[in-house]
């Protein structure tokens, strides 16, 4: 009985010894094909990390300096009464007004009674005038009757001096009327009035200022800038204006070759585009501080910034990306130049650049149009 207990025993224990063995060699044969994936893994590197390419461009750049401007409007007025007259009204600050609309109004009583006395001056001359040169011609058909030469002479003179008082009086008659339609003072262009320069019940001469009128709609940019800068700059050239984020395309008006007298700066007048931009808004002048170079360069977005150095990724042949070190020049638009080992026609990354590593292989996305510059 104790004999078959213990070859029972003995049995079980081998079982399980048994089973352990074949467990662990069964967990070491498994583990060997991940082992072997780990590793083939660890010799093929990272995936490919995808990335938008552009071409490094050669192009025509110069390099440019910054100036402070202003916006200013191209018409600003301060209107003035043409005649004499209390003031009746004077429009609101702030409306805006279309070429002729009247803005002001003076007094008329004086000016119609001038008009209306003037007129009837002109009609007694004219009475006048007639008869005397129906008069002379009656006696020039009767001068064979013996009237003498004196008395056709004295006739003539008397009906020339009454021509002549007509025709002033028709000069005044004119001036009366235009005295009277400058009591309505209107708008010598389109703009918004900015302020009363009189008040309603006020007496307004010649030459007394009623309103100040702006033109919002044509504006140009004043700028001054040292003659160094401003010997770049020909007429009709297109400079880059910033006022905060937003950017325009001026055109030089004019530069002006008269140096005030502290600064020594010349001006610079440049016409803007339809904007929203205020009138006295402070932008920035983007102006060539040197004539115009070749130059390689590539968009703004494929430059690496890092505390100590610029880089820019180059995509070779065989899809791996290239860190290339290089300094900045000139800026133009989208593209701005670069001084290192970068020739035109590289393909250097826009997008995904900043997970990059030196000699990583890369995918590349479909190549976006060229920024305008």
């Amino acid at each position: 009985m104790n004999r078959k207990f213990l070859f029972a025993g003995g049995a079980g224990a081998a079982l399980i010894a048994a089973a352990a063995a074949a467990y662990l060699y069964g967990g070491f044969v498994s583990a060997q094909p991940a082992d072997a994936a780990d590793g083939a893994q660890a010799q093929q590197g990272p995936p490919p990390a995808p990335v938008t390419v552009a071409k490094a461009e050669q192009k025509s750049l110069a390099p440019r300096a910054e100036t402070p401007g202003a916006v200013v409007s191209l018409r600003d007025s301060r209107v003035a009464a043409a005649t004499s007259g209390k003031v009746e009204w004077v429009a609101e600050v702030g409306a805006e007004v279309k070429e002729g609309d009247v803005i002001a109004r003076l007094e008329q009583a004086d000016a119609k009674f001038t008009r209306d006395d003037t007129a009837a001056q002109v009609r007694r001359l004219r009475a006048r005038a007639d008869y005397l040169e129906s008069f002379y011609q009656r006696f020039v058909g009767l001068e064979e009757a013996g009237e003498s030469e004196a008395s056709m002479d004295e006739m003539r003179s008397n009906r020339d001096e009454a021509i002549q008082a007509l025709r002033q009086a028709e000069v005044a008659l004119q001036r009366a009327e235009i005295n009277l339609e400058r009591t309505e003072v209107k708008a010598p262009f389109t703009g918004r009035i900015v302020s009363q320069e009189t008040q309603m019940g006020e007496y307004a001469n010649p030459g007394t200022e009623l309103i100040r009128l702006v033109d919002t709609i044509h504006l140009e940019v004043t700028a001054r800038a040292p003659a160094g800068l401003t010997r770049n700059i020909s007429p009709g050239e297109t400079i880059r204006v910033a006022n905060g984020a937003d950017m325009l395309d001026g055109k030089v008006r004019a530069v002006v070759p008269v140096g005030d007298d502290r600064s020594r700066m010349l001006e610079i007048r440049l016409e803007l585009p339809e904007t929203d931009w205020y009138i006295g808004s402070a932008v920035r002048v983007n102006l060539p501080s040197d004539r115009p170079r070749t130059v390689t360069a590539v968009p703004r977005d494929a430059l690496v910034l890092r505390a100590d150095q610029i880089s820019v990724f180059v995509i070779g042949e065989d899809q791996t990306a290239k860190r290339v070190n290089v300094e900045l020049g000139a800026a133009e638009g989208g593209f701005i130049e670069v001084i290192g080992d970068i020739l035109p026609g590289d393909n250097v990354v826009i997008r995904g650049g900043e997970r990059l590593r030196d000699g990583q292989s890369v995918s590349l996305s479909a190549i976006p149009a060229e920024p305008s510059a």
